[in-house]
C-alpha cells in the first residue's frame, strides 16, 4: 500500500504539468487569434459597379445587294447572272471600293415549278449571286447604291452602320465608367458613415456584344436614297472595391 503511494502521487504530477503545459498554450495562441479576428473586421469593403457611354455617329455602312437572274436552263441562268455581276462589281471600283471591301455573300441557283410545285415539272432556273460591300464614306452610300442599280443589281438584303476605329470612343466610354464608379462609391460610403481609402481591385465588366442604339440624328447628302447612320452609343462597365475608413 505504502509503495502504491508514491506512484499515485507521481501520476498527480504528471497531469498537473500537461494541464499547466496546455493552459501556457492557451495564452500564447490566444492573443494571436483575437488581433488576426480584429484584423479582418477592421477591413471593411465597398464593391460598385461603374458605367459610361459614348456617342458618335457612324462613319462607315456595310450594304449587302446582289443580283437575280432567271432562264430556262441552269447554265444560261448562271451565265447571266454572271455577267450583271461582273458589271455590278466593275462600277464598284469605278466608285473607288477596294477589292477587300467586297464580299460575296452568297451564291446559289435552283430550279423553279410551275403553280402544281414539282409535280407539274419545272419551268426554268433562278440564279443569285450576293454581295457584302462596306462603304467606308457614309455620305457616299446613297449615290453608290443608286448607280450599282443601274449597273445591274436587282435587289437589296439589309444594311448596317459601325465605326471604323471604336478604340478611343471605347477608352473614353471606360474612362467614364471608372469615374462613375467613384463617384458612386463616395455616395455610398458617405450615407453609411464612412470614407473611401484605397481601391482594391478593378476591373472591366465584358459582354459579347456592345450595346448599340441607333437615332436617326445624321442623313448622308448627295444624290440617291436618303441613308441615315444615326447614332452610335458605346457602353463599357467596370467594377471597383474600395476599402473605407
Amino acid at each position: 500500500m505504502l509503495n502504491r503511494f508514491p506512484m499515485l502521487v507521481a501520476v498527480v504530477a504528471i497531469a498537473a504539468l500537461a494541464l499547466a503545459a496546455g493552459a501556457i498554450g492557451a495564452v500564447l495562441i490566444r492573443p494571436q487569434a483575437i488581433q488576426a479576428a480584429q484584423t479582418s473586421a477592421a477591413i471593411r469593403q465597398l464593391t460598385v459597379v461603374g458605367t459610361g457611354e459614348v456617342k458618335a455617329t457612324p462613319d462607315t455602312a456595310i450594304v449587302q445587294f446582289g443580283v437575280q437572274t432567271d432562264a430556262t436552263t441552269a447554265k444560261q441562268a448562271l451565265a447571266d447572272n454572271n455577267a450583271k455581276m461582273q458589271a455590278v462589281i466593275a462600277k464598284l471600283k469605278e466608285l473607288g471600293i477596294e477589292d477587300k471591301d467586297i464580299q460575296t455573300s452568297n451564291l446559289s441557283i435552283w430550279p423553279r415549278y410551275s403553280e402544281r410545285g414539282p409535280e407539274g415539272g419545272v419551268t426554268g432556273y433562278q440564279a443569285s449571286n450576293s454581295v457584302a460591300v462596306t462603304i467606308r464614306n457614309v455620305a457616299q452610300a446613297g449615290d453608290l447604291l443608286e448607280q450599282v442599280i443601274d449597273a445591274g443589281a436587282n435587289y437589296m438584303a439589309g444594311m448596317s452602320f459601325t465605326i471604323a476605329e471604336p478604340a478611343t470612343l471605347e477608352a473614353a466610354a471606360r474612362d467614364k465608367a471608372i469615374a462613375d464608379a467613384r463617384a458612386r462609391a463616395e455616395a455610398m460610403a458617405q450615407a453609411s458613415g464612412a470614407q473611401l481609402d484605397q481601391m482594391l481591385t478593378i476591373s472591366e465588366i465584358v459582354s459579347g456584344v456592345s450595346p448599340m442604339v441607333y437615332e436617326a440624328k445624321a442623313t448622308a447628302t448627295g444624290a440617291g436614297a436618303p441613308i441615315q447612320p444615326g447614332e452610335q452609343s458605346i457602353v463599357r462597365q467596370v467594377q471597383v472595391t474600395y476599402t473605407l475608413k
